[in-house]
This record gives C-alpha cells, sequence and structure tokens, in this order.
C-alpha cells in the first residue's frame, strides 16, 4: 500500500483533532444559582465534572465517534492506494494493437480481445495515475494504435482523461499487423535533434517505457530491436490454442469462350494442427446458389522442421460456372463458426461481359493483334505512335494501352502494357542489353501471371535497367528485371523488359495467357473492370472522368466519407479498414453520378493465425506477456469517505439518543 498524500492528511489531522479534545476539557461559565441539594440536579453535577480543566477525561461514547470519523477523514485526504507499478522515466506509451486478430471473440465473455485490450489499458492508466482526486500525476501518456500502419491517439499528456478518452476512441480493423510504424511514432515524440552539432545528432530524452498490448501476431517484430534505454512490456490478449479456418483466396473469371458466365475460385485455410471440415457456399446477388455437395476437409496445419514456419493447410474449391450476363455481387462464405469472423467470407463485385477499349501502339505484329481481336473487346484500335500521339492531344482515351516497342513521351493518367521501351518511364534507369536469358523466378500470385508458366522461355534480347523504388518487380531474371508493375500519380503501368519476337515467349501458351491477364488486371485498377477487389490497409483507386466531382464512398456499416478527384481524374479513398463492399460514387462533368462497388476482403493468411504468444521478440531482445487484468480502481478513499458518512450518521443518532 502506498500514500498518495500524506501531508494533506496529516496537516489536517493537526489542525482538527486537537481543538476536538480541548472542548471536552473546556469549562462552562453558568450563572451561580443556590440549590437544595445537588442530588436534585444530578444533570448539572455531570456537566460541572465534565467541563472541569485538568480533570480526567471521562470515557465518552460521543467522543469516540468523532475521533474515528476524523481519523476516517484524515486516512481519506491521505489517499492509501494498493500499490501499482509504474514507469521508470515517467512516460509511457501505450501501444494497442487493432489488427484484424484482435476482432477474434475467444474470451469466455464473447468480447473482442480490442475490448478486453482497451478495457486494460484504461486500468493500467489509472494505475500509473494512482486514480487519486486531490492528487498530480507528473505521469506522462501516450496512446499509440497499430495495425497496418500506425495512429497517435493522443501525443504524451499528463492527462488522465484524456488518455483514457483516447483509448475508448480506437476502432477496429481487419488489417495486418506490423509495429515498426508505432516505435517510429513513439521515438518520434522523444528523440531530440541538436541543430548546433555538425552531424544533428539524435538524443534520446527520458526513453518511454512501450507497454503492448496484443495478441502477439506482429509480422515486423525481427527487424524491430529495442534501442539502448528502452524498455518494453507486452499484455497479452487471447488464447494460444485458439484455432481458426479462414478464406485466403477468391477470384472470378468469365471464360473467354463463354464471357456470359461465370466461374468462381476460392482457397480455404486452416490454423489448427487437426483437420476440419467445413461446408462453403456461393452467393449471387445476396441468395445462395451453390454448397459444396460435401464437406470440404481441409488438412491440419504443420510446421516446418528445417525453418520453423508455420504452414497452414489449405485446401482448393473451385465452383462449377453458371450463367451471369450481369453483373452481380459475389460471396464466398464458410458454413462454420470460429473465434474470427472477418475470414469467414470474401466478396467480389464481377462487372458485365467486359466491354474494353484497347488501343495496340507502336509495332502491329501480327500474332499480337490476333490475339487482342480474339478477345471480344468493345473497341480495338491499331494505331502508329504518331496516330497515337494525335489522338491523344484531341482527348481521345482507352482503357488499357498496349505499347509494342514503343513508349510515348511522358505517360498520360491511364494503364499501360509496354513492351520493349522505357521512354518516359521515369522508374526504369537502362544500362545496356542482356543476351540469352532465362527467367530465375515470378510472382505466380499476381493476377497476371494466373496460369502463366515460364519455366521454357528463353530470351534472346532483353533491356537491363535498374527498377525504382516506386517499381515493383514480379519476374526477374539474373540479368535483371524481366517484368516490373509501376504505379504513380495516376499511371499504372506493366513493363517487359523484351520484344517477343526476341524470345520464344510469342509462340508459347502462357503467352497468349499473360496478355489478355495482364489487360483485364490493369482495366481493373481502372474502373473498367473490378473483379478482383482489394485487403483492408490499400486505399480505393480508380480513374475516371476529368472533372468528375462529388466522390462519394459509402462505408459497409452505412456511414459515409468524401473521396478526393485529381483534376486529371484521379479517385483516391483510404486506406480502407474494414472487410466489405464499398459503394463510390462519382459526378461526370454534365452527366449523371456513376456507381461503382468495390469489395474489401481479409485474406491475409497471417492474419488469420489467431493463437496468442505467451512473449514477443524484438529482433534480440525478448518480452515475456503477462495476462491482461482487468481490475476496479484500486484507490480506498471513496470508501473511507463512505464509512465516515455512516459513522457520522451514527454519531447523531447517539447525540440526540442522550439528550432526550
Amino acid at each position: 500500500m502506498t500514500w498518495l498524500t500524506p501531508l494533506t492528511g496529516l496537516i489536517v489531522a493537526a489542525a482538527i483533532l486537537p481543538p476536538l479534545l480541548l472542548l471536552y476539557f473546556l469549562k462552562l461559565r453558568r450563572t451561580s444559582r443556590s440549590i437544595p441539594s445537588t442530588m436534585l440536579w444530578r444533570r448539572s453535577v455531570e456537566d460541572v465534572r465534565a467541563n472541569a480543566p485538568f480533570q480526567r477525561l471521562r470515557p465518552s461514547i460521543l467522543l469516540f465517534l468523532q475521533l474515528l470519523i476524523l481519523l476516517l477523514l484524515v486516512l481519506a485526504l491521505a489517499q492509501p492506494q494498493f500499490e501499482g507499478s509504474s514507469s521508470a522515466g515517467g512516460r509511457t506509451v501505450i501501444a494497442i494493437d487493432n489488427s484484424g486478430s484482435m476482432n477474434a471473440t475467444d474470451d469466455e465473455s464473447g468480447r473482442s480481445r480490442l475490448d478486453l485490450a482497451k478495457e486494460a489499458a484504461v486500468n493500467r492508466i489509472e494505475k500509473l495515475h494512482g486514480g487519486g482526486l486531490f492528487s498530480g500525476s507528473t505521469e506522462e501518456i501516450m496512446v499509440v494504435s497499430f495495425a497496418d500502419g500506425a495512429e497517435v491517439r493522443t501525443p504524451f499528456t499528463d492527462s488522465r482523461t484524456q488518455a483514457i478518452a483516447a483509448v475508448r476512441s480506437i476502432d477496429p480493423t481487419d488489417q495486418g499487423t506490423s509495429i515498426g510504424k508505432a516505435l517510429k511514432l513513439a521515438r518520434a515524440f522523444t528523440i531530440s535533434v541538436d541543430p548546433e552539432s555538425s552531424g544533428n545528432a539524435e538524443t534520446m530524452e527520458d526513453p518511454a517505457v512501450f507497454e503492448v498490448f496484443s495478441d502477439g501476431r506482429i509480422s515486423d517484430l525481427d527487424d524491430e530491436p529495442l534501442r539502448g534505454g528502452e524498455s518494453a512490456s507486452y499484455t497479452v490478449l487471447g488464447s494460444p490454442d485458439s484455432s481458426n479456418v479462414g478464406i485466403v483466396t477468391v477470384a472470378a473469371d468469365r471464360p473467354w469462350d463463354r464471357p456470359t458466365q461465370i466461374q468462381v475460385f476460392t482457397m480455404v485455410a486452416n490454423h489448427d494442427p487437426d483437420p476440419v471440415e467445413v461446408d462453403v457456399e456461393l452467393r449471387v446477388a445476396g441468395r445462395a446458389r451453390a454448397v459444396t455437395p460435401k464437406p470440404v476437409t481441409i488438412p491440419g496445419a504443420v510446421e516446418d522442421p528445417e525453418t520453423g514456419i508455420w504452414k497452414p493447410g489449405m485446401e482448393r474449391v473451385i465452383f462449377l460456372p453458371f450463367e451471369q450476363p450481369r453483373g452481380a455481387q459475389i460471396e464466398v462464405r464458410l458454413l462454420r463458426e470460429d473465434d474470427l469472423a472477418s475470414d469467414d467470407f470474401a466478396r467480389l463485385v464481377v462487372a458485365p461481359p467486359k466491354q474494353l477499349r484497347v488501343a495496340l501502339v507502336g509495332e502491329i505484329a501480327w500474332f499480337m493483334e490476333k490475339l487482342l481481336e480474339a478477345q471480344s473487346y468493345e473497341r480495338l484500335d491499331l494505331l502508329t505512335a504518331d496516330q497515337y500521339e494525335q489522338a491523344i492531344e484531341s482527348g481521345e482515351s482507352w482503357d488499357v494501352v498496349v505499347c509494342l516497342g514503343y513508349s510515348p513521351e511522358k505517360l498520360q493518367p491511364g494503364r499501360y502494357l509496354i513492351f520493349n521501351s522505357t521512354r518516359g518511364i521515369e522508374t526504369l534507369e537502362p544500362f545496356g542489353e542482356a543476351e540469352k536469358v532465362f527467367v530465375r523466378s515470378s510472382q505466380d500470385e499476381h493476377p497476371a501471371f494466373r496460369y502463366v508458366v515460364l519455366d521454357d522461355l528463353f530470351i534472346w534480347k532483353m533491356l537491363k535497367v535498374v527498377a525504382g523504388d516506386d517499381a515493383r518487380v514480379l519476374s526477374d531474371a539474373i540479368e535483371g528485371p524481366l517484368v516490373v508493375e509501376i504505379d504513380r500519380a495516376g499511371v499504372q503501368v506493366l513493363w517487359v523488359a523484351f520484344h517477343p519476337l526476341d524470345s520464344t515467349w510469342w509462340r508459347q501458351r502462357s503467352f497468349a495467357i499473360f496478355v489478355p491477364n495482364a489487360i483485364e488486371y490493369l482495366a481493373s485498377i481502372s474502373g473498367a473492370v473490378v473483379e478482383q477487389g482489394i485487403e483492408p490497409g490499400e486505399v480505393i483507386s480508380m480513374l475516371v472522368e476529368p472533372g468528375a466531382s462529388a466522390g462519394l464512398v459509402t462505408l459497409p456499416d452505412g456511414t459515409t466519407s468524401e473521396a478526393s478527384i485529381s483534376p486529371d481524374g484521379l479517385l483516391i479513398w483510404g486506406p480502407v479498414q474494414r472487410a466489405g463492399v464499398y459503394e463510390v460514387v462519382r459526378t461526370p462533368p454534365g452527366g449523371e453520378p456513376i456507381s461503382v462497388e468495390v469489395a474489401v476482403n481479409m485474406l491475409d493468411q497471417d492474419e488469420g493465425r489467431i493463437g496468442s504468444r505467451e512473449s514477443i521478440e524484438f529482433s534480440v531482445n525478448s518480452v515475456s506477456g503477462q495476462r491482461a487484468v482487468t481490475t476496479s480502481r484500486n484507490a480506498l478513499w471513496p470508501w473511507l469517505l463512505g464509512i465516515g458518512l455512516l459513522v457520522l450518521m451514527l454519531e447523531w443518532f447517539v447525540y440526540f439518543r442522550k439528550a432526550a
């Protein structure tokens, strides 16, 4: 036990107790009267004895009760508390994980881990501040929430009320988990830069105690060591034995030879060591369309003995094609309840049969022309470089532009598939050519590489480039990148380092699959085709009509938010927090509002593993976890005041009873 304001209690005791005792020694001055006998006035005799100075103090129930009342008041002012821990440096960072796994409801009460974490954090703040009514605390608390990114809910403050309000304002998300940005934000408030030093040296002043409230499923812990003087604690939320089955992949496709049909694919992951059986349902426009004929058996998860990496059991589910000539919202749902509901469903917004406008610019090779004509696009324009640039100046636009051996000097906002040209692409720096090249690796999970196998590809000649930070290499060789994705300022590019005729690719089946895949992927980004959806933490980005206005986003919970539209027609909103279907509405110049739906799915395989960790490791720093304690305030003064009030009522009763 500790005392928050013992001096206040001693001062009050010294000021009140002596006068109270003195009252029982004082002699009352009364008028002298003659009476026959004092035996006839017993009360008068008693008063005389009680008020005689320096006489031995006689027992009195009223004096005892009054002393007890004052003692309780003095103790309440001294504010006794149960002993609680506090940060050594007087600064504490409360970091609360609000990622997707924190929505798990594996507690006996049925509450989510995030709700329990917020409650535990509030109790921790009350302990750090002591909970005293008259006490002042120098403890400074900063509240940070972290998921895929991080957000400062309140900077360092000595206000208990402000810190608690910041904790309670944290909302759940379905994003992944990384703690690096939260650490950087916390350090930004504790590191000062000396401007007079030659190197602007950074110094850590009063390193804060970093208190993490999480289930421990944090992806970047190995890359985030604690610095000198820093310390951390870890409050564990959730059970280590919690299991989960979730959807990790979903896709829909219209076969090129049957564009009015849709086929849906999904991948289900089991994070439990034991196999499970689950029914999978397909819904179209909110109505059940199909259910797997029998429960799908998903193998149990295993740990790789060599790497120690946990690998969930996987099972693919393919639904038969069905007729859907119009656009529709498609949902795949697991008919099984578990502790995490966010990954039990996945949605796609499938557009009507594609009616894309595509331009083929540059060298019009017969094989590329035939391949694109077979796709039944609404419009396919074959243009030379001069014709294309003239069309751009006149305001012409296409959903996707395929450039063969050519690229414009300046890329206008749009979507491009470019072969063997770096002109106008600032993020690629060419430095020569390479010959006789084989493919080393490809990102098979990328939509452009779906069903594309490059094992037999041989390249006679390719451009060698250095890709910038905003470029993502999708396929590479020892000599350098082969296929690169670039996304900057409204321009989306899939760039191929070689001409198809300078390789064996143009006559292989994988090329006939890659080009339509790439066009479909680029068109989906522009908003012409929305099928694949995005994941929480990403932004909704689509190319709309230049000059469009009133970008409005309706969230799955019915609330609305405004989206920004740049003058060149790039609509951006986000990052997205929760899974669901978002409706994006914009109004073209002089036209009617246009609505587009965007599906957001929690498909993070790592986030689906919800068994909590008993300890976390910041690179080489291991921190053991402690279970969240959800106890009430530990101050005793309210109880002392309450008891004092009861004793005061008893003293009042005794006084009037004795006076009667």
